[in-house]
């Protein structure tokens, strides 16, 4: 009788076990958001001149978002980026946020949408050509700020997933940040993954920043870190139902 008692108290002592660690797993899952997706509509030629509509759908997971907290579109010249003009948008339907812009002169624009929503910010890019120019060179701006960026802050590998986030070697506090993630499977460029950084400061609520893809394998996005310290900055990677993976970073901000 004492043996079958003893039997029976293991087993709920490992069942138990098993459920704090399938809660403890459901937690951490929880605690991931699931991605905001932006995708820019613009049409790739525009007249100069004429007023054209910009629009972004954004979305989480299956769900249109109608309650993000901001939405803006950022347009300027190529070359000129510090010229940028922001363009609010407003919600429309379903999701999709619109704004006007008048382009006043032909040449390549760079379209980027500012959007933040649910504790996410995600920022995609397009180039549009205005007028009667040709788009070989529409990659040029592009090419010239990564050259910007410094060596990477952190190499790790997640199974077969290479993950290497990059950072400029001094970040300041209140100033924009361009952060980037190349990720590579089997020795090739991970494409069209779900990529998103956790960052915290002290132990404090986190900020997520949702990564647009620029080329192959490379995910970037800008960040101003409000205060300085050193962050923890988490990179979650995802694609499909076979890759899930997450590697942390410290970045000290000035």
């Amino acid at each position: 009788m004492k043996k079958a008692l003893f039997i029976i108290i293991a087993s709920f002592l490992v069942l138990s076990g098993c459920s704090q660690s399938e809660q403890g797993e459901s937690k951490e899952a929880e605690e991931v958001p699931q991605i905001i997706d932006a995708v820019l509509m613009v049409p790739e030629t525009l007249d100069t001149g004429k007023e054209a509509s910009l629009a972004v759908t954004i979305k989480q997971g299956s769900e249109a978002v109608t309650d993000a907290d901001e939405v803006k579109f950022e347009i300027w010249k190529e070359g000129k980026k510090e010229d940028s003009e922001m363009v609010e948008a407003k919600h429309d339907s379903e999701g999709i946020y619109t704004a006007n812009y008048t382009f006043p002169e032909e040449g390549i624009y760079s379209i980027q949408s500012h959007v933040t929503a649910r504790s996410q910010h995600t920022m995609p890019k397009v180039s549009v050509q205005v007028g009667d120019v040709k788009t070989e060179d529409a990659g040029h701006e592009h090419e010239h700020e990564k050259n910007g960026h410094e060596e990477g802050q952190s190499h790790s590998h997640g199974g077969d997933v290479s993950i290497l986030l990059q950072a400029p070697d001094h970040v300041h506090a209140k100033e924009q940040t361009g952060l980037s993630v190349a990720l590579e499977k089997n020795g090739k460029p991970l494409t069209e993954a779900k990529v998103k950084l956790e960052i915290s400061l002290n132990g404090g609520t986190p900020q997520w920043v949702n990564l647009s893809e620029t080329e192959a394998g490379t995910y970037t996005a800008d960040h101003t870190f409000s205060d300085a310290g050193t962050y923890i900055i988490t990179t979650h990677v995802e694609k499909g139902d076979d890759i899930h993976e997450h590697t942390e970073t410290e970045l000290t901000v000035d």
